[in-house]
């Protein structure tokens, strides 16, 4: 045997140190994708508050310049007088002087206002008041608009969608500017500022505001100049010239203007011809390039097209993931205002809009109709009648059902407020109720038929019995020949001891008070024991009435048994802190499917407000996994208040210990709820409905439709003997 000429101690010292040598560069590199991933992060958090920044200070700019035009256009009209000008100016300049101010601060029409201004077309010396930080600031508004605090940008989707050739020329217009201002104009604007800041020759001079000598310029003052004019670290850069130009007489000339432009510069960012971008692209790419080595894009599944549901996918929009969104209806469907449908005062597509349309701008999500029958949690897919999806991250926002607490059988005869399909069978079952009143000659079946019992106390309970009995008085006055529908009777039943009981008591005594005065029988610790289509049994007594409303109770969705979840007694699942679903890495369950502790160890309440908090929170738990950053601190529901409407200008409202009643409360609840209304065309109809309802007493969608299984159950079934 050969003898080996290298002792085995040495192969292994080199062995080991070479392990040392990968570990650490191992190390160094897990520690510099966390560095990266933690800069991006840093970069996404100031991105975000500098959008908000940079709209309140469009905001500001544009009040700012419309007071200057204002003032500029006083002095113009005081020279006028004096005989300062060697002819009158035109109507049209002087129409011009008067207007522009005041669109310039709506942010109306916003773009040409701003190119009149900075041409000054038709008025004589408009352009003498023009400093160059205000010019820099019209052209700002010229080529980039008002910002999203405008009535231009509230305006700008309608116009675009405008079947008017001249509207959709100016919007590709606009669309146009908007990318080319995207390069060229904050690089204009930080050559302006640093031009202002140091001298073509780069030393700044500038008098000595005690002295009056002339200084130079130290060299920080020329270092900040070139970090704006190459764009680097420009926020800071821009920050920290708004505290010193102030203090050492820079830019004297015009100081608010040069002001706004620092503060635009320091919210909005360096533009795309800068380092600052340069570096940005290269650390959201080594993100990305690592992430695609690492896996596949994530493909996250969305089930309910609902409050949580949308609220979750927008919230994964600027996330590098796939989102299908699931649900078995193509709308997304505003609940809060749905007994108004069900009373004939809105048309379902008021509060209702394709799903398609308000994701249409979010190009990472793909929408999906269908029917979820379940969840293969071992094979990571969601079951759909006709096919299979497989998931990374799955969301089950499925909502709730009505509850009969085991009485299932009263469905028929008392049908819930959950969907378009149960309020247009409300509706007609209602109307359809007058309608037989017309028609009876027996005056105890008229009573019946005139007679209404809505089971619940809640607020759609409280909502609705208000809205028939509103209805009932004032809406249907004089068109009914044989019968007053004045005289129906409306009876609210409540097991409990008030009506609204997530309310406080003061509050439930107003709108209990409120509904009696509408006539509204209101029965509380009362419990209903039989229903049937003759009538309703309450506490032993049997009251004769053709049409029940059904609004005591709701029940999950099946989503538990699709997880082999144990569901609380509604069927809802019992999620952890951050609302996943135990057991099951990657899922989620919300709305109105999960039972969270988050409302400070209490049960967080089935509200929309709480729906869209839990998709929120969720979308950045996904965020925050597929980035591989430590997850957010456990969900924590913030409640902001209760809303319930009992009639015309009769409503109940608490917020942050603030108790309103009355009409006060009326108007709140009105504006709050067309906040939430997604799309401007719903918004405008609503409040074109609401209006004419209270300006007329009338309700303009009193439509008996017989598509409802319900209703042509009813209507086919013989009547009582007599």
């Amino acid at each position: 045997m050969t003898p080996d000429p290298s002792p085995p101690g040495r192969w292994t010292g080199a062995s080991v140190r070479l392990k040392v040598i990968l570990e650490a560069l191992g190390t160094l590199e897990h520690s510099a994708a966390r560095a990266q991933a933690l800069l991006a992060t840093c970069g996404r958090s100031v991105g975000s508050v500098g959008t908000v920044a940079h709209a309140a200070l469009l905001l500001a700019t544009r009040i700012w310049l419309s007071q200057t035009v204002f003032v500029h256009g006083l002095m113009m009209m005081m020279m006028m007088s004096a005989g300062g000008f060697t002819r009158a100016p035109s109507g049209w300049a002087t129409l011009m002087q008067g207007i522009d101010p005041l669109l310039l601060a709506m942010g109306l029409a916003t773009r040409p206002v701003a190119l009149i201004l900075l041409l000054g077309i038709g008025v004589e010396g408009a352009g003498s008041d023009l400093t160059w930080p205000r010019v820099v600031l019209l052209i700002w508004l010229a080529a980039r608009g008002a910002g999203p605090l405008s009535l231009d940008f509230l305006m700008r989707r309608g116009l675009a969608q405008v079947p008017v050739a001249a509207f959709r020329t100016v919007s590709r217009l606009y669309a146009n500017l908007d990318r080319l201002s995207d390069f060229l104009l904050p690089l204009g604007t930080r050559l302006c500022l640093a031009l202002a800041v140091a001298a073509g020759s780069g030393i700044a001079m500038w008098p000595n505001p005690i002295s009056g000598e002339l200084v130079t310029a130290p060299w920080w003052v020329i270092l900040l100049a070139w970090a704006l004019i190459v764009g680097l670290a420009t926020r800071p850069t821009a920050l920290i010239l708004c505290g010193v130009a102030p203090l050492m007489g820079l830019m004297m000339g015009d100081r608010p203007g040069a002001m706004f432009l620092l503060l635009l510069v320091a919210a909005g960012g360096p533009g795309k011809l800068s380092i600052d971008w340069l570096l940005a692209r290269r650390v959201d790419s080594g993100l990305h390039s690592r992430g695609q080595a690492r896996d596949e894009t994530p493909h996250v599944v969305v089930v309910g097209g609902g409050f949580g549901g949308v609220a979750a996918v927008r919230a994964l929009r600027s996330v590098g993931c796939q989102i299908t969104l699931i649900d078995r209806r193509n709308y997304y469907l505003f609940q809060p205002l749905l007994y108004q449908v069900a009373t004939a005062a809105l048309s379902p597509a008021d509060i209702a809009i394709p799903i398609r349309s308000v994701v249409r701008g979010q190009e990472n999500v793909a929408v999906r109709l269908g029917e979820v029958v379940g969840v293969d949690t071992m094979a990571r897919e969601v079951l759909l009648e006709g096919g299979r999806i497989a998931f990374d991250y799955l969301i089950v926002a499925t909502g709730a059902r009505h509850s009969y607490f085991g009485r299932d059988d009263w469905a028929i005869d008392a049908p819930g407020l959950k969907s378009i399909e149960d309020a247009t069978a409300m509706r007609s079952r209602m109307l359809r109720a007058f309608e037989q009143a017309e028609c009876e000659t027996d005056p105890l079946e008229r009573l019946a038929w005139l007679t209404f019992v809505v089971v619940g106390g809640g607020p759609t309970g409280v909502e609705l019995a208000g809205a028939v009995a509103e209805l009932a008085r004032t809406g249907l006055d004089q068109e009914y020949r044989a019968i007053d529908p004045a005289m129906a009777r409306v009876i609210l039943v409540q097991s409990g001891p008030r009506v609204l009981p997530a309310f406080s008591p003061h509050l439930s005594r107003h709108a209990e008070q409120a509904l009696r005065d509408l006539g509204v029988e209101v029965r509380t610790d009362a419990k209903v024991t039989a229903i049937d289509r003759d009538g309703v049994e309450i506490d032993e007594e049997r009251i004769p009435a053709r049409t029940t409303f059904w609004a005591a109770g709701v029940a999950a969705s099946p989503a538990a048994g699709w997880l082999n979840q144990t569901g609380d007694r509604a069927g809802r699942i019992i999620v952890g802190e951050d609302l996943s679903v135990p057991g099951s890495r990657g899922i989620f369950a919300i709305g109105d499917t999960a039972a969270s502790n988050g409302w400070d160890g209490a049960m967080v309440p089935g509200l929309a407000p709480a729906a869209k908090q839990q998709g929120d929170y969720v979308a950045r738990v996904i965020r925050a996994a597929i980035a591989g950053q430590s997850a957010p601190p456990p969900f924590r529901y913030r409640h902001y208040g209760n809303l319930a409407t009992i009639g015309r200008l009769a409503a109940v409202a608490e917020f942050n210990g603030l108790r309103l009643w009355g009409a006060p409360a009326w108007w709140f609840w009105g504006i709050a709820h067309l906040m939430f209304l997604i799309g401007g065309r719903n918004r405008a109809v609503v409040v074109l409905n609401w209006l004419w309802a209270y300006l007329t007493y009338r309700r303009s969608t009193r439509l008996i439709t017989e598509g409802s299984t319900s209703v042509a159950k009813q209507s086919s079934r013989p009547g009582p003997e007599r």
